[in-house]
């Protein structure tokens, strides 16, 4: 296993500082957020780094799983402020990512696929998380975007007598490629463009690669469950907000 200290992680800030020189040298205006965003993400995962130190000798189901509450709620904040003038967005991302993430995990535990430990299950639940919070905030955007953009046509639909869930159909199904496509152009190219995350730090510890590769077909499925679930709440939570129980189309703001 290669022996890492804080001199390594010291000097390979080097590649913040190519970052930064290539972003001046095209003029393009982020380098305070490249500089800001690398050290609070040195310092959030530091600090991240203890708590789990800490978490995992303890083993408290209790401790658990209000660590996976904080990140939804954290994750369901960072959704909805990506969201545009959508009423009760926070309430619609948190539910989303919330079903999403514990019926996924949920599973997981009860195939007996992972043991209720702090090792594994936080973990895999930042990643279900973190996946769940993207394709929230995606399908969100752009079913929002796409029913206002629409509005005359979705309107014409009803006044013929569709229901406005035939007359917003399309839209959401826009919307629900939009949220899965990341996870579907993964699925595509992992282990031929992509050695994701799971495998390659499996790899790195000195497992054998064979049990890297098991371990991420198991996270690849995963993803694909809690994103699917969560882009599939995302869409009925959200567009509801458009229309009301007679099937007239409103702002939802």
């Amino acid at each position: 296993m290669i022996d890492l200290g804080f001199t390594q992680v010291l000097v390979s800030a080097l590649l913040v500082a190519i970052a930064i020189g290539v972003s001046l040298w095209w003029k393009i205006p982020v380098q305070k957020d490249m500089a800001l965003g690398s050290v609070r993400a040195f310092v959030q995962l530091v600090a991240v780094g203890y708590a789990l130190k800490y978490i995992f000798e303890l083993e408290s189901i209790p401790l658990i799983l209000l660590v996976i509450l904080v990140m939804i709620l954290v994750a369901a904040h960072a959704a909805s402020g990506m969201v545009k003038k959508l009423k009760a967005s926070m309430l619609i991302m948190f539910v989303s990512i919330t079903v999403g993430s514990i019926v996924t995990l949920g599973l997981l535990l009860l195939l007996d696929i992972i043991t209720w430990e702090a090792r594994y299950v936080i973990p895999l639940a930042g990643m279900i998380i973190s996946n769940s919070m993207n394709a929230s905030a995606l399908t969100a955007n752009r079913v929002v975007s796409d029913i206002r953009g629409n509005a005359p046509a979705i309107e014409s639909a009803l006044a013929l007598g569709k229901t406005w869930r035939e007359a917003s159909h399309p839209f959401q199904k826009q919307a629900a490629i939009a949220g899965l496509l990341s996870t579907l152009n993964f699925l595509k190219t992992v282990g031929i463009v992509a050695l994701p995350g799971a495998m390659t730090g499996m790899i790195l510890a000195g497992a054998e690669p064979v049990k890297a590769v098991l371990l991420q077909i198991i996270v690849a499925f995963m993803l694909l469950s809690a994103v699917t679930i969560t882009s599939v709440m995302t869409l009925e939570l959200t567009v509801r907000r458009f229309f009301t129980s007679a099937h007239q189309l409103i702002d939802g703001q």
